[in-house]
């Protein structure tokens, strides 16, 4: 079926049409938005202005003209701060309901925030604690504190973007003394939450605004970085957003206006935002946060599901969002999930025997074993530099639950998961910070292995024990069949394991009949003897 979830804010209307599959699958078909700027004047007194209230009933029109002609069959509507403060908020639902036939909901902030919970936690990485989110509205701003299954609290502060401009900015540029006094107002509200939680409850801050992703992207071109096309999983960093409050309270209208990435519908309004979130990263004293394409509308949608068609099960939305993207583009691409399954077990075994030498993080054994279920997606285009195309189909596709920074990172691994090292011509190797590069080198190096214990494909490999001992690596292979493909495999990719962790590799074959069979040189000839594990 096909419904449309329609968000009724203080600066924009945004339409968003989906389907919607048995399984409960949420494919979104059509999005629109529109700057009605609804409370711009009207906020000090609380009322909608006529030439406002005019043009949002208007819009509104139109989004129902669209809905009709993509055959949607439900359409939820809702309003925020704006209408839900103005004195002639009915008035104004009424006006559409008469001219549309649209119910509007006006909801409370309390509300607001459970909807944004709901459209955000889908894609939303849970293993690194507890999470922020928080939503920078015209008239408001939400915060909601939650893990993957609860909120735990929330809070509707007066803090939106437009309010702050009206409030606090009227010069061009903003002066020393209105940004002091912006961040008393935005201080004095947050007060209560930042009395309710504290920096060590929180794992990550999650930015869902447009504001937000607006940031982001003025970051990223700034540094010539390359900002992604589905403006999802980018990081945001304090020291950047540092840099942006300065540069654009600094500007006049005129000169933000030609700022790499400044998006001319907030010209106005972005210093206000940019302060508010330089503010909320050092309430909680962050480094960072993420950014998330996910709002109230898939809120929305999610909830009538939920709400009006119990038969349909959100199981594969309420998974793990990493888990769930992967699991996606292996189905989409072909990919056998035997071999990926036997390449990742293999992987973690290497991962975890070689951890005294790598000294990498849990995060990047979850990356590793990602980019093992991935690795041969490519092979949907082409099998002779599936690598390559593998890599191209990551970072074109969009993959919840995933940061840009992780998605740059799992990209290169699955490019040099085959025999070749990572490249130094290569630009997008290139582009990654040196810490990025080191794990990068790593993580393909055992990816090229673990690849190679299964080189037809056929799980011959029975059983692997790993074994570090000093700078000495010692790999007991038992395979059910001859293990002659995957000797001669292993010993093409070991070394790249020996150059990326400076070890050695031993690797020592048990065949059928449990006899050892060790890794023979092709340079030497020489044998080298090792135990059999059995």
């Amino acid at each position: 079926m096909r419904i449309a979830a329609i968000d009724i804010g203080t600066n924009s209307i945004h339409l968003m049409v989906a389907d919607v599959d048995a399984s409960g699958t949420v494919d979104v078909v059509h999005t629109s938005r529109d700057q009605t700027e609804l409370g711009t004047g009207g906020l000090d007194r609380e009322t909608l202005a006529p030439d406002a209230f005019e043009r949002g009933v208007s819009v509104l029109m139109t989004f129902r003209e669209a809905c009709d002609s993509f055959n949607v069959e439900h359409i939820a509507c809702t309003a925020t701060s704006a209408v839900r403060e103005a004195k002639n908020g009915k008035e104004f639902c009424d006006a559409v309901k008469v001219r549309t036939g649209i119910h509007v909901r006006v909801i409370a902030g309390v509300e607001e925030a459970r909807l944004i919970w709901l459209g955000v936690r889908r894609d939303l990485d849970f293993s690194r604690g507890r999470v922020l989110i928080f939503d920078v509205g015209g008239g408001s701003t939400e915060f909601i504190l939650c893990d993957a299954e609860n909120i735990l609290a929330s809070r509707s502060l007066r803090l939106g973007h437009i309010r702050l401009a009206e409030g606090c900015h009227h010069s061009d540029p903003m002066t020393e003394a209105e940004q002091t006094k912006m961040r008393k107002v935005i201080r004095k509200r947050m007060k209560s939450l930042t009395r309710q939680v504290a920096p060590d409850d929180l794992g990550t801050i999650v930015g869902t605004s447009g504001t937000v992703r607006a940031l982001a992207r003025m970051q990223a071109m700034a540094s010539g970085d390359d900002y992604p096309e589905h403006q999802h999983g980018m990081i945001l960093t304090r020291d950047g957003v540092d840099q942006l409050v300065s540069t654009l309270s600094a500007a006049t209208a005129d000169e933000r206006s030609v700022l790499p990435g400044m998006d001319a519908r907030r010209v106005r309004t972005l210093p206000s935002g940019a302060v508010l979130v330089q503010e909320v990263l050092s309430a909680f004293d962050k480094p960072q946060l993420v950014t998330s394409n996910r709002s109230l509308r898939n809120g929305l949608i999610v909830d009538w599901i939920v709400k009006n068609k119990p038969e349909l099960t959100l199981s594969r939305q309420l998974a793990d969002p990493r888990s769930r993207s992967v699991r996606a583009m292996m189905e989409r691409y072909g990919a056998d999930p035997d071999h990926a399954d036997a390449v990742a077990h293999t992987a973690q075994a290497l991962f975890d025997a070689t951890g005294p030498v790598h000294h990498l993080r849990i995060d990047d054994r979850r990356l590793l074993t990602f980019a093992a279920h991935l690795h041969d997606v490519g092979h949907h285009i082409d099998g002779r530099r599936h690598d390559r195309h593998g890599a191209y189909l990551i970072r074109h596709t969009h993959m919840p639950g995933f940061t840009a920074p992780e998605v740059a990172v799992l990209e290169q691994v699955v490019r040099y998961h085959n025999s070749k090292s990572p490249q130094k011509h290569h630009g997008p190797f290139v582009a990654l910070s040196k810490a990025d590069r080191k794990r990068v080198r790593i993580l393909s190096s055992l990816l090229a292995l673990a690849d190679a214990f299964d080189r037809g494909h056929h799980q011959n490999l029975s059983h692997v024990d790993v074994q570090l001992a000093k700078r000495k690596l010692t790999i007991h292979a038992t395979t059910q069949q001859s293990p002659d493909l995957e000797r001669w495999a292993t010993h093409r990719r070991k070394r790249r394991v020996e150059n990326a962790l400076d070890i050695e590799v031993d690797i020592v074959f048990s065949g059928p009949h449990g006899a050892a069979v060790a890794e023979r040189s092709e340079e030497d000839e020489t044998v080298q003897i090792g135990r059999a594990h059995v």
